[in-house]
């Protein structure tokens, strides 16, 4: 689910803010460790399905579910999955998105292919990463939003910084323990 930027403010007002952890599990297998980060007081929406995640300037959604997910297969890249998503999106949207940078992070736990990008959201224009992230033997798509203001370097600085805290486990068993559980629905 991506929610228009200027949502943002809506949901903030209604959005109560979950017990701070240092581990927030996106998925089953993929976990996003931000201790000391900006990231580890995020909001997590409450209304929607759990998949979104909130900090100033910042949304940042993410699905296991996303269409190409299925080629699961042991060759299918993370190229080929990506290109069958962008396939999916091109006939569904009116507005193509500009593509600025398209990378490849990697990480001490898996690989992320990057796109960096102006998009439009529900007739939002965003400055968006749209990243599809292999952590470990799992696959997660995120999309990390802000508004079409917000610099390239300043998009690429902190779509790396979420690149590089995906784990496929949590860091260590403080952030595991049963009290730092992400909220109900947090999970996708």
């Amino acid at each position: 689910m991506r929610i228009p930027f200027a949502a943002l403010v809506i949901c903030a007002a209604i959005g109560t803010p979950h017990m701070s952890s240092a581990c927030a599990q996106l998925a089953p297998e993929v976990w996003m460790c931000d201790r000391g980060t900006e990231w580890e007081t995020a909001k997590w929406d409450v209304v929607g399905d759990g998949s979104t995640r909130y900090i100033p300037e910042f949304i940042m959604n993410f699905t296991q579910e996303w269409p190409g997910f299925a080629i699961t297969d042991s060759v299918a890249t993370l190229e080929e999955q990506f290109a069958t998503y962008v396939e999916w999106i091109a006939a569904d949207n009116v507005v193509a998105p500009e593509v600025l940078q398209v990378d490849k992070i990697v990480t001490p736990h898996g690989l992320t292919l990057r796109h960096l990008q102006y998009d439009e959201v529900d007739g939002d224009r965003t400055m968006s990463a749209v990243m599809l992230s292999e952590v470990g033997a799992s696959r997660i798509m995120l999309y990390l939003d802000a508004a079409d203001t917000m610099s390239l370097e300043q998009m690429e600085k902190m779509s790396f910084d979420v690149a590089m805290m995906l784990r496929d486990t949590c860091a260590d068993a403080i952030s595991c323990a049963p009290e730092d559980e992400p909220p109900a629905g947090g999970t996708d």
